[in-house]
C-alpha cells in the first residue's frame, strides 16, 4: 500500500502498459496478455491515477501514447527485464545453479585430487564460484563451525558436534627419507629399523589425528619416535627429509610430489590409512553448498599407483663441499618449519 493510502503499482501493471504501448490496440493488447479487455482498461486506468497523469491518448479511433507514457515506456522496458533477471537469479541460487562457496584445504590435499574434484565441479556448475583457502586441520573446523568458510577439506577424524564430514579419500601412510640414507634403497622397510633416528611430524596442535596416528604406528612397532623436527605443512616435512634432516611418514600420494633427494618406502608394518575428509556444517542449507556435497560423496578419486611407493624424480645433486671447507656443527637442538 503507497503511503497516500493508494495501491503501489504492481509489476503486472507495467507488464500491461508495455504490451499497450507496443500494440497501441486494447484488443491485441489482451490477446496478447491472454486477459480480456476490461482487466487491461481497468490496469491502466489505475496506473495512470496513481502517476497522477494520462498515460495515452484514447478515443473510439485510435490509441496513442502521451509524452508521459513514451517517457515510462524504456524505463518500464528496463524494470521488466530487470525484474526477470533478479527472479531468474533467485530460482538459480534457491536451486544451487549461483553461488560461492569459500572452501578451507590443508596443504597435502593439493595432492590428493581436491584441485581436480573442485575443477569438475566448477566445470559442471559454471554458475558457482568456487574459492580456496589453506588453512591447518584445526583452524578449518574453527571457521566452519563460525560460518567464515562454507566447508573444507581436512584430516580432522573428531569434528565438533554440529560438524558433519564425508572422506573423499584413505591411502597407507609410507616412509619419506633422504635418498641418501643406508635404507634408501630397499623397497620396503620395517619402522623397527628406524627406531634410532630423527623424526619429522606435525606437532600435536596442528593435525591431532596425524600425531595421533604416527605414533600408534611407532608404538605397535615397539619404540617412541624421538621428534626432532615439527612442521605444519606436508611439503616442509619432505623436504627436510630431502635435506638430511630426518625421516617422516606421509600419505603414499606424495611420491608424485616431485621433490628429488629423497625416497619412499613401504611399511611392513600395518601401515594405517591417511583419511581426507570434507566437512560442513550440518544446518548449512545453502544450495551450491549441498550440490559440492553430493559431488565429493560421489568423487572417484585419482587411481593410486599400484604396489609399492614408485622412487621420485631426482634433481641435480647438491654441490659438493670443498674439501677444505670445515664440516658444519651439528645442531642438536629441536627446529620448528612453519608455513608461510
Amino acid at each position: 500500500m503507497h503511503a497516500t493510502g493508494r495501491p503501489a503499482m504492481e509489476i503486472r501493471q507495467l507488464r500491461y502498459f508495455v504490451v499497450l504501448a507496443e500494440e497501441l490496440h486494447f484488443r491485441r493488447a489482451a490477446r496478447r496478455l491472454s486477459i480480456s479487455q476490461p482487466p487491461l482498461s481497468s490496469a491502466i486506468k489505475q496506473m495512470e491515477a496513481e502517476l497522477e497523469t494520462p498515460l495515452f491518448e484514447r478515443n473510439t479511433k485510435m490509441v496513442a501514447l502521451t509524452a508521459a507514457g513514451r517517457a515510462l515506456y524504456p524505463e518500464a522496458v528496463r524494470t521488466l527485464a530487470q525484474f526477470g533477471l533478479a527472479c531468474a537469479i533467485t530460482r538459480r541460487t534457491g536451486s544451487g545453479g549461483l553461488g560461492q562457496l569459500r572452501l578451507g584445504y590443508t596443504g597435502g590435499m593439493l595432492l590428493r585430487g581436491v584441485p581436480q574434484m573442485v575443477r569438475a565441479f566448477e566445470a559442471g556448475q559454471p554458475g558457482v564460484e568456487v574459492s580456496l583457502r589453506e588453512m591447518a586441520s584445526a583452524e578449518q573446523a574453527y571457521a566452519i563451525a563460525h560460518r567464515q568458510l562454507s566447508g573444507g577439506f581436512l584430516h580432522a577424524a573428531v569434528l565438533p558436534p554440529d560438524l558433519e564430514a564425508v572422506t573423499v579419500q584413505r591411502e597407507p601412510f609410507v616412509c619419506c627419507l633422504p635418498a641418501s640414507h643406508p635404507l634408501a634403497g630397499q623397497r620396503r622397510i620395517s619402522l623397527k629399523k628406524l627406531e634410532s633416528e630423527s623424526w619429522i611430524l606435525f606437532g600435536r596442535e596442528i593435525s591431532p589425528s596425524y600425531f595421533d596416528a604416527v605414533i600408534a604406528l611407532a608404538t605397535a612397532a615397539g619404540f617412541s619416535p624421538h621428534i626432532k623436527h615439527e612442521v605444519t605443512h606436508w611439503l616442509s616435512a619432505v623436504i627436510l627429509a630431502s635435506m638430511g634432516a630426518g625421516v617422516a611418514l606421509v600419505p603414499r600420494s606424495f611420491a608424485t610430489s616431485g621433490i628429488g633427494n629423497v625416497r619412499y618406502l613401504a611399511i611392513s608394518e600395518t601401515a594405517g590409512q591417511s583419511l581426507a575428509h570434507f566437512a560442513w556444517r550440518k544446518d548449512d542449507d545453502d544450495p551450491a553448498l549441498l550440490r559440492f556435497i553430493r559431488h565429493a560423496r560421489s568423487w572417484t578419486p585419482p587411481p593410486e599407483p599400484a604396489g609399492d611407493p614408485p622412487a621420485p624424480l631426482r634433481t641435480r645433486p647438491a654441490a659438493t663441499r670443498r674439501s677444505d671447507s670445515p664440516p658444519a656443527p651439528r645442531s642438536r637442538r629441536r627446529s620448528t618449519a612453519r608455513s608461510e
